[in-house]
């Protein structure tokens, strides 16, 4: 068998198609831990017979839900092979088909799996047995307990299910003979039973006799007592007629005294109502002239409710008329004043500057000289700085008077202001109160004459003037009438129901009479019944006793009848319990044969492990043997296997050494050789022939010597090997090898992978 092609798409990490041409011979599949070597490798074993480390839901690239598809393309003896698997839908149904020579020969996960192990000769657990050789297997040999690596070549080589079969065997041998021993220990004899069956049938026979005579006395009781109770039944239909006549007749008794009370309050009814007919006429003519008279009184009374009216609402005083044209000369006359004043002021102030400024004036020319310069034309002044000095000073007090004078006329213009401005406010004061009390006089006015309106309105409506006690006479006649109008109406209203109370009192005035003879015939019917109480107690007695007698006889009878079934039951229990111990005592003979037969196959099974034990440990010697001179070149004697322990020994020299006498590329070499032959041991055994090698990681923590020897020895392998995968995370392995497969980590968790020339 020689891999052609892979292909893979949504496969674990390799999320992406990946399709990839696998060379002959010795290949590398080397990349970064993690990567994703080992998913590729196992990605063969899942395609051809659908088996995974993990369960099928996580076969797919994580978080997609596409489908996954795996193919696997080899040669094998001539013919070219397809087998190609598929993961699909939210269960993760797989389906598979092969193909050979490019026709398709299975469909179907079963089918594919058997058709494959048809052609290569094995299952999987064979095929994974022969073809992947991991690191950690070749390390065991050595670094193991020899239990554990007895047990680890054992379970390569398929020998692990015959200690199983052998210790189920010994198992199910031993619960045989124990189940034996117990039942042969709870076993009775059989005549004994026999004679417990004879007793138990005699019983029932009894019993059957006893219940026939007991069940003939109870069919006698239950035959006086239905006589009994038919007496009773008869006496007591009497007695439910005549207490349905009686109460029939309390109810129509209780109807004819309803009638009666009724009939008697229509007839009241009907006599008040005659007498409600007499005094209507008598009020009718008193109320025709209510509305007339209330009219009149409603006049009357808007008159005197217009003088009472008038008579509150006196006739006003006149007050002064407002001098509204004085406060207004008033308020001229003070604002004229604050204009005058304000006129002074200014005056007085532009006086103030003057005085000012001539001050300054005499303040300068008392510095003048004759020697100085005029302060206006630049020449000497001479003599009339004199002049100079007593004219700003006449200058001086020529301003002084006039803002003495000016003082004065301030003083008596802020007099005139003050006291016209007081004049005014006092005037406009009194303006306001007088406006004041001429709106109340106005209102008072109005009101006056709205009342006198009224008055002469009410006045003109009754049309004539109201007479001294008028208004009292007329309130008592529209008083008088509207009582009798009042009256009217209610008598009216009761007088509509004298045809209905008329007809009821008919209705029933007959209801009482039907009553009255329905009540005789309810007497006569009672008393041609001839319901006698005693004779019905009497009955009742006697059927309770037939009654008591019957139950006693059902009693004694249901008795009998459970003696006789428990009877017939014990002698069914026996009888049962005679076939059981038949049966049993069959059952004993054949646990006991079953017994002897698991102990023997258990003992053909430990002869047949051992036989095959005896003779794996030869050959597997010879096969490590051969191939250990291969690798190194016959540079020693021998590689011996132990064939108890699987341990291994090197004979150099003419002597036995064990393996922690050599460098670790002689183990390393020593366990790869028993890796090899215990592969080629199972290819054997099963009969197929397949040429695969994988090996994971075997180059481990070797040096770069060891490795070297070790890519030799793999070299050599290759005459034995069709094709030979080697898996390791050291990149430098691929310079050292003729053909490499890179596995490329991509981010993500996600991978993909190359061939790379040698």
């Amino acid at each position: 068998m020689r891999v052609t092609r892979l292909l893979l798409r949504n496969y674990r990490v390799f999320e992406d198609e990946l399709e990839l041409e696998i060379p002959p011979g010795l290949v590398g599949v080397y990349g970064l831990n993690g990567a994703g070597k080992s998913a590729l490798i196992e990605s063969i074993r899942f395609t051809l017979y659908g088996r995974s480390r993990t369960s099928m839901d996580e076969v797919r690239t994580a978080g997609v839900n596409a489908e996954c598809i795996t193919e696997v393309e080899f040669e094998h003896e001539g013919h070219l092979y397809v087998v190609r698997r598929t993961v699909a839908g939210a269960n993760s149904q797989v389906k598979a088909e092969a193909h050979a020579d490019g026709q398709q020969v299975a469909e179907g996960v079963r089918d594919t799996s058997r058709y494959v192990h048809s052609i290569l000769g094995m299952d999987d657990a064979a095929f994974r047995a022969s073809v992947f050789a991991e690191q950690k297997q070749l390390a065991a040999f050595s670094q193991q307990t020899p239990a554990e690596r007895r047990k680890l070549v054992l379970q390569l080589l398929g020998i692990t299910p015959l200690d199983s079969a052998r210790d189920l065997a010994r198992k199910d041998a031993r619960l045989t003979q124990e189940a034996f021993e117990r039942l042969r220990s709870v076993l009775t004899d059989l005549d004994t039973v026999r004679e417990a069956l004879g007793a138990a049938e005699a019983m029932a026979r009894d019993a059957d006799a006893r219940r026939g005579g007991e069940e003939a006395l109870a069919a006698a009781a239950r035959a006086d007592m239905d006589a009994a109770d038919a007496r009773h039944q008869h006496l007591d239909v009497v007695r439910q007629e005549h207490e349905r006549l009686v109460a029939e007749g309390k109810a129509v008794r209780e109807q004819y005294d309803k009638a009666m009370v009724w009939v008697a309050k229509l007839a009241e009814e009907k006599a008040g109502l005659d007498l409600a007919a007499e005094r209507l006429v008598v009020l009718v003519a008193d109320a025709e002239g209510w509305q007339e008279a209330d009219a009149r009184l409603r006049l009357v009374e808007a008159v005197a409710s217009a003088e009472a009216v008038l008579g509150t609402v006196p006739v006003p005083d006149v007050p002064a008329a407002p001098d509204e044209v004085a406060c207004e000369a008033a308020r001229v006359d003070a604002e004229a004043a604050k204009v005058a004043l304000a006129t002074v002021n200014a005056t007085f102030e532009a006086a103030g500057g003057e005085r000012a400024r001539a001050a300054q004036a005499v303040e300068r020319s008392s510095t003048l000289t004759g020697e100085g310069a005029c302060p206006l034309c630049g020449q000497a002044l001479g003599d009339a700085f004199e002049a100079v000095q007593a004219h700003r000073a006449a200058e001086l007090a020529a301003i002084e008077t006039r803002l003495n004078e000016l003082e004065l006329d301030r003083r008596q213009a802020l007099v005139a202001a003050t006291t016209k401005s007081e004049r005014a406010a006092d005037l406009a004061k009194q303006l306001r109160v007088a406006q004041v009390e001429w709106a109340g006089y106005e209102k008072r006015v109005a009101r006056r004459q709205e009342a006198e309106a009224t008055l002469a309105a009410a006045l003109a409506a009754l049309g004539r003037p109201v007479a001294e006690g008028e208004r009292a006479t007329l309130s008592a006649e529209v008083d008088r009438r509207r009582r009798a109008a009042d009256e009217c109406q209610h008598l009216r209203g009761r007088l509509e129901r004298k045809e209905a109370v008329t007809a009821e009192l008919d209705v029933e005035q007959a209801a009482m009479a039907e009553s009255r003879a329905r009540l005789e015939a309810l007497r006569a019917q009672v008393a041609g019944l001839g319901f006698n109480a005693e004779a019905l107690g009497a009955a009742l007695a006697d059927r309770a006793r037939s009654q008591a007698a019957a139950e006693a006889a059902s009693l004694r009878a249901q008795a009998a009848k459970v003696d006789a079934t428990q009877a017939r039951e014990r002698a069914a229990a026996e009888a049962r319990r005679l076939a059981e111990a038949v049966e049993q005592h069959a059952r004993l003979g054949e646990l006991g044969e079953e017994a002897r037969h698991l102990a023997r196959l258990a003992d053909l099974l430990n002869a047949f492990r051992n036989t095959l034990v005896a003779s794996v440990g030869p050959r597997l010697s010879a096969q490590a043997a051969e191939l250990f001179a291969e690798l190194t070149d016959r540079e020693y004697d021998q590689l011996e296997v132990d064939p108890n322990t699987y341990e291994l020994k090197i004979l150099d020299g003419g002597r036995t050494y064990g393996m922690g006498r050599f460098s670790g590329s002689e183990t390393d070499l020593a366990n790869l050789a028993l890796r090899v032959a215990v592969s080629e041991h199972v290819r054997f055994q099963s009969g197929g022939a397949v040429g695969l090698l994988v090996l994971d990681e075997v180059f481990g923590p070797l040096d770069d010597d060891r490795k070297a020897r070790m890519l030799v020895a793999l070299e050599r392998l290759r005459a034995r090997f069709r094709q030979v995968l080697v898996v390791t995370h050291d990149s430098a392995i691929k310079e050292q090898l003729p053909n490499a497969i890179e596995v490329i980590k991509l981010p993500g968790r996600r991978a993909t992978a190359r061939a790379v020339n040698g």
